[in-house]
């Protein structure tokens, strides 16, 4: 059977009263495993500011800044790539010129060489674990990425809605084109084990082979620190049962399922 990655489709959602979801899927076939994958960017919004998390695909960028733009106008605040690799941060230089104000916030050191006019124009932040982005009536914390591929990988949480952005981590599938833009607890059946190591083999190819018991022990820990209601991942269903997931995430995480 062929390998193949087919591009099925956009859609967007809210969250909650200040978070927004804009996802693009892909259909995708890995030897016998076929499933669909997210590629997600969030938009969290505060009385005085927003940021986005992720930039999203580069071939969803007209619908992503349409969206944007239909819930704070052109008066995007923040951008938050969580790391320089391409479907994280792919559409920053289009989203810079799309949106005037925006400054870029996170790992921003390396930066100026993909950038040299913005960065002459100080449109990059340098922030750093344990900072916080006030948005008026809500903060956005930066964190480590307990699970990541780029070293320079940041996660946030969001203390209003008790929000976790998760890049690469938490990533699960799904099977059908209906079920791009469900919550976890919506989805005809629940994540397993078995799926979250797919992808993790398939993405963080590092995993299969490294002693991850402290990973699942810092994981534990965030989640007990900070009080968390969502999960947010770039490359899966948005999660609305962490203590149910976290489990599913440790077994992947512990090298116990192979496929």
């Amino acid at each position: 059977m062929k390998n193949s990655m087919q591009y099925v489709g956009f859609g967007t959602r809210q969250l909650s009263s200040g978070i927004h979801v804009m996802t693009g899927c892909f259909e995708t076939r890995i030897g016998e495993n076929e499933f669909h994958t997210h590629l997600s960017a969030y938009l969290t919004c505060g009385d005085r500011g927003s940021a986005l998390i992720d930039t999203g695909h580069v071939k969803d960028f007209n619908k992503i800044a349409s969206y944007i733009e239909s819930v704070v106008g052109k008066d995007l605040t923040y951008i938050f790539p969580t790391h320089e690799e391409y479907p994280h941060s792919g559409n920053l230089g289009l989203l810079l010129e799309a949106f005037p104000e925006a400054v870029v916030i996170g790992e921003t050191r390396n930066l100026h060489l993909y950038y040299p006019d913005q960065y002459r124009q100080e449109r990059f932040l340098q922030k750093n674990v344990g900072e916080r982005i006030d948005l008026g009536g809500r903060t956005l914390e930066i964190l480590p990425a307990l699970i990541h591929d780029l070293p320079a990988s940041y996660w946030a949480y969001d203390d209003r809605d008790k929000t976790l952005f998760v890049s690469d981590g938490f990533a699960f599938s799904h099977y059908d084109s209906a079920e791009c833009v469900l919550l976890s607890h919506e989805l005809p059946k629940p994540p397993t084990a078995a799926e979250a190591r797919l992808i993790l083999d398939l993405a963080l190819y590092w995993s299969r082979y490294a002693d991850n018991t402290a990973i699942v022990t810092d994981l534990a820990e965030m989640l007990q620190k900070y009080e968390t209601r969502m999960i947010c991942p770039a490359h899966g269903s948005v999660i609305t049962e962490p203590g149910k997931l976290l489990a599913v995430m440790e077994a992947a995480m512990r090298s116990e399922i192979r496929v």
